[in-house]
C-alpha cells in the first residue's frame, strides 16, 4: 500500500501516538496538578478516542476469527452430512439386495438340489437380454445346461463356464425352446421367443381345443429334460387366430430381464426324459 511506502510519515505518527499515550497515562494520576493536569483533561477525549478505536479493531479481528471458525465448522458439517447420506444410500442398496436374495432363495426352498446365487456382471450387445454373464462359474460347481432362475421365474440355462464366471442363455433367445404347460388346464406346449416381438414368447404345438385364456400362468412341464417341472415361465398375454384353425398364443415372461441383478443356479443337470 502507498501508506506504508511513506516511512518517515509512519514513524512520525507512531511517535506521536506513543507520546500522547505517555502524557495521557501521566495525566490520569490523581496527584497530577498544574499544566500536566490541565493537559490531561484536554487530552482525555483523545484518550477515549484511541481507546474506542482499539476496542473496535479488536472486535473486528475477533469477528474475523469467529467467521473463519464458522466457515470451518460449516465445511466439516457438510462433509459429515455427505458421509451419512452415502452410508444411508449403501444401507438401502444392501437392504434391497438382501430382500431380493431372500426371495430368490425362498423361490425353490423345497428343492432337493443345491443352489448358488450370483450377480449379473455383463450382457451381450443386442436388442434384448438374450445372453449375459454371471459372477460364479466352475469354481462354484456350475456346469453347462444347469438352469438359472430369479425370484420372478425361469431365466435360462448355462451355456459356458470358466473358473470365476459363466455365460447364461436367456429364454428370450430365439434359439431357445422350453417344454411348458398351462398350470390351470395342464395342456402341454413348447415356448419359443419370436423375432417380431422380442419381449414376448409364443406357444407352439398346443392342442387346438385347449382351453387357454389371457392371464393363464405358464410353467415348465419337465418334459424333454434341462428344465425341471413347475418353474414359472410367464403369463398368457394374448390369444388370437391367424387362420381358421390355428390359434396364436403369446406369453409375457414374468422376469424383468432389463433390470435383472441377481440369479440362482441349480447345481444339477437334469437328464433328458425318454
Amino acid at each position: 500500500m502507498n501508506f506504508w511506502k511513506n516511512r518517515p510519515l509512519v514513524i512520525t505518527v507512531i511517535l506521536v501516538i506513543v507520546l500522547l499515550s505517555l502524557v495521557i497515562s501521566t495525566a490520569n494520576t490523581e496527584d497530577s496538578v498544574g499544566p500536566v493536569s490541565i493537559l490531561g483533561r484536554l487530552l482525555k477525549p483523545v484518550q477515549s478516542f484511541f481507546y474506542e478505536l482499539t476496542e473496535d479493531i479488536g472486535m473486528f479481528f475477533d469477528g474475523r476469527e469467529s467467521t473463519t471458525q464458522l466457515k470451518e465448522q460449516n465445511e466439516l458439517l457438510k462433509e459429515q452430512v455427505a458421509l451419512y447420506e452415502e452410508q444411508l444410500s449403501n444401507y438401502y442398496e444392501l437392504s434391497a439386495e438382501n430382500e431380493r436374495l431372500r426371495e430368490l432363495l425362498n423361490y425353490m426352498q423345497d428343492s432337493e438340489y443345491e443352489i448358488v446365487t450370483a450377480e449379473v456382471i455383463g450382457t451381450m450387445p443386442g436388442e434384448w437380454f438374450d445372453e449375459f454373464t454371471i459372477s460364479e462359474g466352475s469354481n462354484a460347481g456350475i456346469r453347462t445346461n444347469m438352469i438359472v432362475y430369479s425370484a420372478d421365474g425361469l431365466v435360462g440355462k448355462v451355456v459356458y463356464t470358466a473358473g470365476g464366471h459363466a455365460r447364461v442363455l436367456s429364454i428370450m433367445d430365439d434359439t431357445s425352446g422350453i417344454a411348458v404347460m398351462v398350470e390351470r388346464t395342464r395342456d402341454n406346449a413348447v415356448l419359443h421367443a419370436t423375432e417380431d416381438t422380442p419381449d414376448t414368447l409364443q406357444m407352439r404345438y398346443l392342442r387346438e381345443d385347449a382351453d387357454i385364456v389371457p392371464g393363464d400362468k405358464i410353467i415348465t412341464s419337465g418334459l424333454g429334460g434341462i428344465y425341471p417341472k413347475g418353474i414359472v415361465v410367464g403369463v398368457v398375454s394374448e390369444v388370437s387366430t391367424n387362420t381358421a384353425s390355428e390359434r396364436v398364443v403369446y406369453v409375457k415372461s414374468t422376469v424383468d430381464f432389463e433390470h435383472l441383478e441377481e440369479v440362482a443356479v441349480v447345481l444339477h443337470v437334469f437328464e433328458e426324459v425318454q
